[in-house]
């Protein structure tokens, strides 16, 4: 009887994940509720089915429906996964024509708070780097702020966003530690170059910035982003979750639909990097990894993982594009240890740019 009552059970949950595998596939990106479930690590869509193939395979008596069903599931769940397999190497450039540049990119995580401001500044000084595009250049309200200090909202194109952040101005430390260099703050955004800043500026979404640097006479953009988190953590079984995950995928829209409208406008070559809050799974990245070149495909890395949430990583947020043509060639795209600063790896980037 137990027997029975499981294999029915195991039953129902292939059609179920079938039945949402579709759903997921068809609407994903398009309906705030999906961004919860979307936002599962990624090889979670690859495990679920082979787990169930492996069930219905074993069995004495071979269920073909069963095992087409989970099999349509594996499918549409590699399709999901985030793998690094097609990896690519640029060994051969010839550096008479091109030259190097090398950028950090970093969500910092509240820039110095809660940590050591020294070993912040010292971490970003080491890597040596010829462009650094940071996030969050801004402060968490704490009990221990000063109270002077008004909170602002880190969102305002969408109502109801909490005041939880407080401005900083870092602009004398930032001088002091990177002598030469030119810089940029742009609301949360912070761009340090060793090449002059033409311009600068934040999109009204408040979610990325673009900058314009001048590199070897040519012009080179550079898209800094950050993009909402789809949630806010707290009780799911309360009504407040969800008008938050619907106000967030709104303020999201908006963002991404900037970020597209913006890139489609650039005329120069650009560079797109940053903390995007969405993993492959989540649908809103298909466009920026269809269009561009994902740098990571110049890495070792077979499962890319950038963010981490208590001690589990288990999830890409971070990401480096680059147009499809020969005017910017990747030499390799590394994650480096955050090393308890931040809750998000870096990423160091060796590319070349056409003279």
């Amino acid at each position: 009887m137990m027997k029975k009552y499981v294999q029915n059970t195991i039953k129902t949950l292939a059609v179920l994940w079938f039945v949402y595998m579709i759903i997921h596939i068809v609407f994903v990106g398009k309906f705030f509720l999906l961004n919860f479930p979307a936002s599962t690590p990624t090889f979670f869509f690859v495990i679920v089915p082979v787990i169930l193939l492996v069930y219905f395979l074993v069995q004495k008596k071979k269920k073909v429906i069963f095992i087409g069903i989970v099999s349509v599931s594996l499918i549409m769940g590699i399709t999901q996964f985030d793998i690094n397999i097609a990896t690519k190497s640029n060994n051969n450039i010839n550096k008479d024509n091109y030259m190097p540049v090398k950028v950090f990119c970093w969500n910092t995580n509240l820039w110095d708070q809660l940590k050591d401001g020294n070993a912040f500044y010292d971490y970003l000084k080491n890597q040596k780097a010829d462009v650094y595009l940071l996030q969050e250049y801004l402060h968490c309200v704490t009990d221990r702020n000063d109270k002077s200090q008004k909170p602002f909202k880190i969102c305002n194109i969408i109502p109801g966003f909490p005041p939880n952040y407080l401005t900083i101005d870092e602009t004398e430390r930032i001088k002091k530690e990177f002598p030469g260099y030119y810089f940029s703050t742009d609301g949360q955004f912070v761009i340090i170059s060793k090449y002059p800043i033409i311009r600068s500026h934040a999109d009204y979404s408040e979610q990325y910035a673009v900058s314009d640097v001048e590199i070897n006479g040519k012009t080179m953009r550079f898209f800094n982003v950050h993009m909402l988190l789809h949630i806010e953590p707290g009780n799911p079984f309360v009504p407040y979750f969800y008008n938050a995950i619907s106000r967030r995928y709104k303020a999201r829209e908006i963002g991404f639909k900037n970020l597209y409208e913006d890139i489609k406008k650039t005329k120069t070559d650009y560079f797109i990097e940053g903390d995007f809050n969405s993993s492959k799974s989540m649908g809103v990245m298909n466009g920026l990894l269809k269009d561009h070149i994902d740098t990571v495909k110049y890495s070792k890395y077979i499962l890319p993982l950038t963010f981490e949430m208590d001690g589990l990583k288990l999830w890409r947020f971070d990401y480096a594009f680059v147009p499809k043509n020969d005017n910017i060639l990747i030499s390799s795209h590394k994650y480096l240890p955050h090393k308890g600063l931040s809750d998000h790896n870096p990423l160091s980037i060796n590319m070349y740019l056409k003279r």
